[in-house]
């Protein structure tokens, strides 16, 4: 099959979300777009070693808002099980304030600990996800006003649809986020994100994802919510 099909239905999808996205903006909700390389290669024994850079921009698309690198190991574990680990060091970008008189980045470490599940449905594919990461914050270290590392429980549930005849996959997730070191409240519920998009594969090696996704914090007047276009380039070696 040629490759214009999927890659006009890609393109097309790519345009609708580029002119949706805005329209669903409310006045308190921002507008973000997230970047991302994803490298891999599968080692002997089941273990795979990756490798995730992401760029994020925040404050409809006027400010850089981190990057972040990710290193993860992972074992299949037979059919339907994966677990892994994986460290990310992420440099958060802040506006100068009332304390900084001048723009500055903030570096964090967060070590992850995962096990994921998946089924066949047919050309379904139904995905669990638990994830326990823990995030220290180096600015502040000397301050009791934050949690600081924070322990979280990420919890995502995903499914996938393998169309017949093309390497085209749309897929959805919803994940939730629990804080589990908060005082007096050890399973806190943080945010909520939702998506959905198209991933296209070529040649098993090449990937290109494209979607989008909804996120907002759990305090429903202060919190932060943003509608976000998201754009993945994989590589396997």
């Amino acid at each position: 099959m040629s490759m214009k099909r999927p890659l006009y239905i890609l393109l097309g999808f790519t345009l609708l979300l580029t002119f949706l996205a805005p329209s669903m903006k409310a006045e308190d909700t921002d507008f973000g777009l997230w970047t991302t390389l994803d490298l891999s290669k599968k080692l002997d024994n089941g273990l795979k070693l990756a490798f995730e850079e992401e760029y994020r921009l925040r404050n409809d698309l006027m400010t850089t808002d981190k990057f972040q690198s990710t290193f993860e190991l992972s074992y299949k574990l037979g059919k339907y099980f994966t677990p892994g680990v994986s460290y990310t060091l992420i440099n958060y970008y802040h506006p100068r304030d009332d304390e900084h008189a001048h723009n500055y980045w903030e570096t964090r470490h967060r070590f992850n600990v995962f096990g994921e599940g998946e089924v066949d449905l047919g050309r379904f594919t139904l995905s669990l996800r638990e994830r326990l990461q823990t995030t220290y914050r180096v600015l502040d270290s000397l301050s009791s006003a934050k949690i600081n590392p924070k322990l979280m429980l990420r919890s995502k549930v995903g499914l996938t649809y393998n169309i017949k005849g093309i390497p085209l996959e749309p897929f959805a997730f919803a994940e939730f986020h629990h804080l589990l070191n908060k005082q007096n409240e050890p399973f806190a519920y943080e945010k909520y994100r939702l998506g959905c998009g198209l991933k296209y594969t070529y040649k098993k090696t090449i990937s290109v994802k494209l979607g989008y996704l909804y996120t907002a914090e759990s305090d429903k007047e202060e919190g932060e919510k943003a509608n976000v276009l998201t754009v993945g380039f994989g590589y396997k070696f």
